[in-house]
């Protein structure tokens, strides 16, 4: 029996139809993993099946009883508590019966002999429901979940003052305490390093109930995805199996739909004339309405999408035969020093991937080296020849503006065409141009970032954590861009098989 059903789910945004009478079941072993480029309505359905919106047609039913809990990409919670106050939330009703325990044997000093042993076996079967739920290992669980998502932070500090990563893992660790009957995860590794993805994918494979993820890590949805929904041509097609087996699966899929779209294109146009030729004349034209009608309910398919081709660009400046940037016993952080004194030279022309754990100061790095945040001591000398274009990860304070708007903010001269032409060649066509940016996917918020950056000339690109939320097309053609680069590149990335393919010189932080 499914603890989840889509049934002939509907829903647009203005004109554009995302969902053509999408259906689905989920079942209780069921690990799902939800993909699709990015702007096919991934986290809108991720959305719909959390009762966050509602659809337009069809509906999203779940067994009675099921709890869920949702990861989102813009999540929203207080945060002026502290983390390990957020995460011990979790077991307040466990807590609650603590103090009833406690409260039962205090009494215990002023009963009566007939009362003592109805209170002490109430105590008793109150114990017996923390042993059942590990009320005594709370301690060491939500230990163990911080320690392999790589969160170290003090016992008081404040979700207010946790970084954007920070964040999402507090709350990724939340829902794995929380131990729901399904987890809805909208791109969970996005801010994980490699050995706290590998940490994830182990105890997702090993969660004995259900989730569906949405991720463009096909490494990671291979180890822990027993089912594949693919959103393609507004339908969700299933495949049983990890990506490899929907890999296989998938050209047979699309053979056979592109067959089915052509079949009914050839029975509207072969009806078509026959309505047309035959409407008219009195021993006909009942025949002709007839079809008419069964036209006019037909669901009609839509064209088979082909995979757009999406153009990175960054136009390159001058060259020049200087260190790009020389760096001395540089020293960085905000209210104490995060790493060691960093001496780097970077020669002009070089190709540098920044890595390290989460929370390690990359981030902080490179808002030194560019004068964001002042440096604690220590000297940066970036040569006055550097043309610097920076890709910064901070998503926040997008503002309600179309993408369009967000160009011509920047180049008010620029013909509304050519505003368009570019936003096409990095995917952001049709209604999407003309969407608010806060209405956007993340994978389309940073095509529609890049395009703006491609309007810039220049000899040195500082690119943090750009492939966060984009597609495995829209990477391609980032790789291809960067690859293709003829200046200096300083790269964060968490992404190993991205800078490995790239051959960049490592800088590790620790």
């Amino acid at each position: 029996m499914s603890i989840l059903e889509i049934s002939n789910l509907k829903f647009s945004y203005g004109e554009k139809n995302l969902f053509n009478s999408l259906n689905m079941r989920l079942f209780q072993n069921d690990h799902l993993g939800l993909i699709g480029l990015n702007g096919v309505g991934k986290t809108t359905l991720m959305n719909l099946i959390a009762k966050k919106i509602d659809p337009d047609e069809g509906k999203v039913t779940w067994e009675n009883g099921v709890s869920f809990s949702y990861l989102d990409q813009h999540l929203k919670v207080h945060d002026e508590i502290s983390v390990y106050e957020y995460l011990y939330n979790v077991y307040d009703d466990l807590f609650e019966i603590e103090k009833k325990i406690n409260a039962l044997y205090k009494s215990l000093e002023t009963e009566t002999e007939e009362n003592y042993d109805k209170i002490l076996n109430k105590a008793y079967n109150l114990t017996a429901i923390l042993e059942e739920n590990d009320f005594y290992m709370i301690k060491s669980k939500i230990e163990n979940v911080l320690n392999g998502l790589g969160i170290n932070v003090d016992n008081s500090f404040l979700l207010k003052n946790l970084s954007g990563g920070q964040r999402v893992k507090i709350f990724l660790a939340k829902m794995l305490l929380e131990e729901k009957d399904v987890l809805l995860l909208d791109e969970p590794t996005n801010f994980l390093d490699p050995i706290h993805v590998e940490w994830l994918s182990k105890y997702l494979v090993n969660y004995p109930k259900a989730y569906i993820v949405i991720s463009h890590n096909t490494g990671f949805l291979n180890a822990v995805t027993n089912t594949i929904a693919e959103i393609n041509n507004k339908q969700l097609n299933i495949y049983k199996g990890n990506y490899d087996a929907y890999i296989l699966q998938k050209s047979m899929n699309d053979e056979r739909y592109a067959q089915e779209y052509n079949a009914q294109q050839k029975y509207i146009k072969k009806t078509e004339e026959f309505i047309k030729k035959n409407i008219v004349r009195a021993s006909t034209s009942k025949q002709a309405k007839s079809r008419r009608k069964i036209l006019e309910k037909l669901d009609v398919l839509d064209k088979p999408t082909s995979n757009k081709k999406i153009i990175f660009d960054f136009p390159f400046s001058k060259s020049f035969h200087k260190e790009a940037i020389i760096i001395k016993d540089l020293e960085i952080g905000y209210d104490k020093v995060l790493l060691p004194k960093i001496n780097l030279k970077i020669r002009f022309g070089e190709k540098l991937a920044i890595i390290g754990k989460n929370g390690v100061g990359k981030t902080t790095f490179i808002k030194t080296i560019l004068n964001i945040i002042p440096k604690i001591s220590g000297t940066v000398k970036v040569s006055e020849l550097n043309n610097i274009v920076y890709y910064s990860q901070d998503l926040k304070n997008i503002k309600e503006i179309t993408p369009v708007e967000y160009i011509r903010e920047e180049y008010p001269l620029m013909e509304n065409k050519d505003i368009r032409d570019l936003l096409a060649r990095y995917g952001i066509t049709g209604e999407l141009a003309l969407k608010t940016m806060d209405k956007l996917s993340g994978g389309e918020l940073t095509k529609v970032r890049f395009a703006l950056l491609s309007l810039s000339v220049s000899n040195l690109l500082i690119l943090d954590e750009p492939t966060n939320h984009l597609d495995v097309i829209a990477k391609e053609a980032l790789y291809k861009a960067i690859s293709l680069y003829p200046g200096t590149v300083i790269l964060v990335s968490h992404e190993k098989e991205f800078y490995k393919d790239l051959k960049m010189k490592e800088v590790i932080f620790s």
